[in-house]
């Protein structure tokens, strides 16, 4: 009798590197090489702020990813009890973080935190999607 299948869930973050920017891409107003007191506003301006408030509104925004991996892993388990195992490693604290592949692409901007690997697979980065995970999940198990 084989031991039963588990899928192996990865959390690589790196808080620090996420809170020094948004990531957007935006400057939020600096740099522009000009000013706006000047009495008129420019469209563009006034509608990037509205979509930028919008797109960093989220409700899981104030709590901490490794929180959130931590509910990650109560949602995963109630639905798939014994089959998945969540881990959160913060690669800026945790003694492995230096000899990581995730910590450097983390560093190198390449890819936002946090980077979500699925049996060693990295597979979504910049935000924990639970539901797409969970649908990954079922997938990977209704495998043989």
């Amino acid at each position: 009798m084989s031991a039963p299948k588990v899928v192996d869930i990865v959390v690589y973050d790196a808080p620090a590197t996420r809170s020094s920017g948004c990531g957007c891409g935006c400057d939020h107003g600096h740099g522009h090489g000009h000013s706006h007191s000047h009495g008129h506003s420019h469209g563009h301006d006034q509608v990037h702020d509205r979509d930028h408030d919008f797109l960093h509104d989220d409700t899981l925004g104030n709590i901490s990813m490794e929180h959130q991996a931590q509910a990650l892993a109560l949602t995963l388990n109630q639905a798939f009890p014994a089959q998945v195992k969540v881990e959160y490693i913060n690669v800026l604290q945790d003694p492995r973080g230096v000899s990581l592949p995730q910590t450097a692409l983390i560093c190198s901007l390449a890819y936002p935190p946090p980077l979500v690997y699925i049996n060693g697979q990295g597979r979504f980065a910049g935000a924990l999607p639970v539901e797409r995970i969970r649908e990954e999940v079922a997938r990977l198990l209704g495998e043989s």
